[in-house]
């Protein structure tokens, strides 16, 4: 006997009606908005007012123009700093490489707030009251989109893995 499905998924061969997804993704939502309680400040490139090369496609420092900066909930992830050195051959000029930023954001988050995180965008955390540190997309999570790990069962894309890279305070001040 065959299951009849509204929507025939054959790649794991199991019945997921959009009222089950959508159930998933409020509960998320709600973990994140709520429990989790973490925000990000997204800084998003505008592209048509920022002036470019016509050869390179680069912007000169300064020259990027920004969209209104959209607090976006989310749950991030600092990796720890890296230690690096200026000479690998005899250990001298050591210094602290910030880590990574990863961030974990809904799609429908995205959609709610109108906004799309791209490669180049900047974000914002809050560490301290006083203290903000800032980061560029590095991988904008569109392909790992599609991952089982980021998809409602290997299904649906349903949230979005950026990974972002510290930048310098003289790069960027929001």
């Amino acid at each position: 006997m065959e299951i009849k499905r509204k929507t025939p998924i054959k790649r794991n061969n199991k019945f997921f009606s959009g009222e089950d997804f959508n159930l998933e993704i409020d509960f998320a939502q709600e973990y994140m908005e709520q429990d989790a309680n973490q925000t990000v400040i997204l800084y998003q490139v505008d592209l048509s007012k920022t002036q470019v090369n016509d050869v390179y496609k680069e912007a000169k420092k300064g020259a990027i123009k920004f969209k209104t900066p959209i607090e976006l909930p989310c749950v991030y992830e600092i990796q720890d700093a890296e230690m690096k050195n200026y000479n690998t051959e005899f250990a001298k000029g050591i210094y602290a490489k910030p880590g990574k930023l990863m961030l974990t954001v809904l799609i429908r988050t995205l959609e709610e707030l109108s906004c799309d995180i791209k490669r180049g965008d900047y974000i914002g955390v809050q560490i301290t009251p006083t203290q903000r540190e800032y980061f560029t997309v590095t991988d904008d999570g569109r392909v790992g989109s599609l991952s089982n790990k980021m998809s409602m069962y290997g299904t649906i894309p349903m949230a979005r893995y950026v990974s972002c890279a510290y930048v310098d305070p003289s790069e960027f001040q929001g």
